[in-house]
């Protein structure tokens, strides 16, 4: 149906008074997608030949040489001779640099902190551990003295001068944004709850410095590796984590995390009310989904009387596996709730796939007959996979992803906000 002249001249009154205009595509902006593109597919498949990115990308030969030559320029991308097959030419083949730069992941959990240095590559040279501190400023110390002492030790067998060009921070809890400002609620720190760590953190290194949400972090982290799925790489997928005492998950659509319209945060299901009446949440609400399926609910329906850690959680998850019938009840109350979340998840993102992480996973062949026969419909086809590895691993190995996503970023250009999650 057409517009006539008032509702025209309506909407263009209306764009001008838009504070933002429609981006246009220009040839700067083909220039820097083509460059995101190549290194992505390098990035994911490395080595690669030229020859393979023109056949991958369309793009012609000699346009992916120009590319190819400016990020060589930039110290992003290396290239050696390949192996001969005794036939024709022998290639020259492609890979993210080790040589001129690095970038930080660090996994903040309330006892211990894990900083690791990685190349461009994604390839982890060196770690470091150190208790985290109380206060946000003694944590922003102790990050600048680890990441002095790991650049010492790989420094000393480079071959010229290395730089950390990005820094990300995992963290649990709610990581957000306003005015180039970024807030963290994390309920365990309660001394960093509203710091601007980011801030402090570039000042304190003058590295350029990301905080963010540890659950969509370990989504990254599975994002960019098979080996953690066991599956070819995936494109829409949630990822979720059943922890000590709450729930995180990560949502990735098209292979980009999805953190909401503002790039704050999305995907909190574990604050997902669904009892109004239930106990109450530290987010200042009542009966949240975490509350109902973390690992400590679990166990009170095990050993009410008895305190949780991780310690006697890992005596019921055993007393699970040896078939107690107190223990499988326990866990078979947790699964109920399980399925009531997770088809709820299921049924508003039809993900390719839900990654189920957390400690409840080593009894997946118990858990997961009565998660599905609870509230998953009989025709619905969602695929619930367990992922059997170490969260914390999953945490640091996100870090340092998204600290490479971003090194990319603004490669090409497109990083819009380095400080923001």
């Amino acid at each position: 149906m057409g517009r006539n002249a008032a509702q025209i001249n309506s909407s263009e009154g209306s764009l001008q008074r838009m504070d933002r205009r429609p981006a246009t595509a220009r040839p700067h902006t083909v220039r820097r997608m083509n460059r995101a593109v190549v290194m992505e597919l390098i990035r994911g498949n490395q080595p690669l030949s030229r020859a393979d990115l023109a056949r991958m990308t369309g793009i012609h030969r000699s346009n992916i040489s120009l590319i190819v030559d400016e990020l060589q320029k930039d110290g992003l991308l290396h290239e050696e001779r390949g192996a001969g097959n005794g036939r024709g030419r022998i290639p020259t083949l492609l890979s993210l640099s080790r040589d001129k730069f690095r970038v930080i992941g660090i996994s903040v959990r309330r006892a211990k902190t894990t900083v690791a240095l990685a190349a461009l590559d994604g390839t982890i040279e060196s770690t470091y551990i150190f208790e985290t501190p109380e206060e946000p400023e003694r944590f922003v110390v102790a990050v600048e003295d680890a990441c002095h002492v790991m650049m010492q030790h790989v420094s000393a067998g480079a071959k010229g001068r290395l730089r950390i060009r990005q820094m990300v921070v995992s963290i649990p809890g709610i990581v957000t944004r306003e005015k180039r400002i970024t807030r963290i609620w994390t309920p365990g720190l309660p001394r960093y709850i509203e710091s601007d760590l980011a801030a402090d953190l570039s000042k304190r290194t003058k590295i350029p410095t990301v905080v963010a949400n540890n659950a969509g972090l370990a989504a990254m982290a599975a994002l960019h590796s098979t080996e953690l799925t066991k599956q070819p790489l995936l494109n829409d997928f949630v990822f979720l984590m059943i922890g000590d005492v709450g729930v995180g998950s990560g949502v990735v659509i098209q292979r980009s995390l999805y953190s909401g319209y503002d790039a704050a945060y999305a995907g909190e299901v574990g604050h997902t009310v669904i009892d109004p009446n239930g106990p109450p949440c530290n987010c200042g609400r009542r009966g949240c989904w975490q509350l109902y399926v973390c690992d400590a609910a679990t166990w009170a329906r095990f050993q009410p009387n008895t305190p949780f850690s991780q310690e006697v959680y890992q005596q019921f998850l055993e007393e699970v596996r040896h078939g107690n019938p107190k223990a499988v009840a326990a866990l078979r109350n947790t699964a109920k709730y399980l399925s009531l979340g997770i088809s709820n998840i299921a049924l508003t993102l039809n993900p390719e796939r839900i990654l189920l992480a957390g400690a409840l996973t080593s009894v997946w062949p118990k858990l997961e007959p009565e998660l599905r026969s609870a509230f998953f419909l009989p025709h619905h086809h969602a695929i619930i996979q367990p992922i059997d590895v170490p969260v914390d691993s999953l945490f640091l190995r996100g870090a340092v992803e998204r600290a490479i996503d971003l090194v990319i970023e603004r490669s090409s250009g497109s990083a819009n906000d380095l400080s923001s999650g």
